[in-house]
C-alpha cells in the first residue's frame, strides 16, 4: 500500500469528486467511496508512523545525496532528525544511525565518498546523448567528452586545452587504448577488397 496514495485520497476533497460524476448523487458517491475506501480507516496511526518512516528514509537519501558519506555522517544526519523533530518509531531510527555508523566507520578520515550512483548515471546518460550524434556507435575519443560534463569551460580552459595538447597525441592514445578504430576497420576492408578486383582484372 502505497503511503502517499492514502494521505491523497483521505484529503481529497468529496466536492472534487463530485466535479468528476457530476450525473452521480452525493449520497450514492458518498456510499461508493465508503465501499471502497472504508477501510483505509483503519489504518490511519500506522499510516502516520509509516509516513514518517517514508519521510525519514527519503531525508536520508537527500541527506547523502548532497554531502556525500563520511565519518561525519551520522552525527551530522542525527543532528539533522533533531531538528525535523521526528516521532518516528525510535527502533527505525537507530538501524538508520547504525548503518550509517558502520558503513562510515569504513571510509578514512577526511574522506567523502559518493553515497549513489546518481551522478555518474546522469554523466553516461549526457554521453549517450551526446554519443547518438556520431555515426559509428562505438567507445573511441569521444569518451573524453564524458569530463566536459562536470566542470565549468571556460575561454582561459579552452585556450590552455589547445595550447597543450596536440591532435597527434590525441590521436597516439586513442590508437594505444582503443586500438584500430572501427571506421579504420572498414576503410582498410573496402581498400582490400578494391585492390583485390583491381587485381582480378589485371590477371
Amino acid at each position: 500500500m502505497k503511503v502517499e496514495w492514502v494521505q491523497k485520497t483521505w484529503n481529497y476533497s468529496i466536492n472534487a469528486i463530485a466535479n468528476q460524476v457530476p450525473n452521480l448523487e452525493s449520497k450514492v458517491l458518498e456510499q461508493k467511496l465508503k465501499d471502497k475506501l472504508g477501510w483505509l480507516n483503519e489504518y490511519q496511526e500506522e499510516i502516520k508512523v509509516w509516513s514518517e518512516m517514508v519521510e525519514m528514509t527519503r531525508s536520508l537519501e537527500t541527506y547523502l545525496k548532497t554531502n556525500g558519506i563520511n565519518q561525519q555522517s551520522f552525527m551530522n544526519f542525527e543532528f539533522l532528525q533533531s531538528c525535523l523533530d521526528f516521532k518516528v518509531n525510535p527502533n527505525f531510527k537507530q538501524k538508520i544511525i547504525d548503518y550509517l555508523i558502520e558503513e562510515s566507520s569504513q571510509i578514512p578520515a577526511d574522506i567523502t565518498l559518493l553515497a549513489t550512483s546518481d551522478i555518474i548515471e546522469s554523466i553516461f546518460g549526457k554521453y549517450k546523448h551526446f554519443s547518438s550524434k556520431c555515426p559509428i556507435k562505438q567507445i573511441g575519443q569521444t569518451v573524453l567528452s564524458i569530463c566536459l560534463c562536470t566542470m565549468n569551460l571556460t575561454t582561459s580552459v579552452v585556450k590552455q586545452a589547445l595550447e597543450t595538447i596536440r591532435y597527434l597525441d590525441l590521436k597516439e592514445w586513442s590508437t594505444k587504448v582503443f586500438g584500430q578504430s572501427m571506421m579504420s576497420q572498414r576503410r582498410t576492408m573496402f581498400q582490400s577488397e578494391i585492390m583485390t578486383q583491381k587485381l582480378h582484372e589485371l590477371f
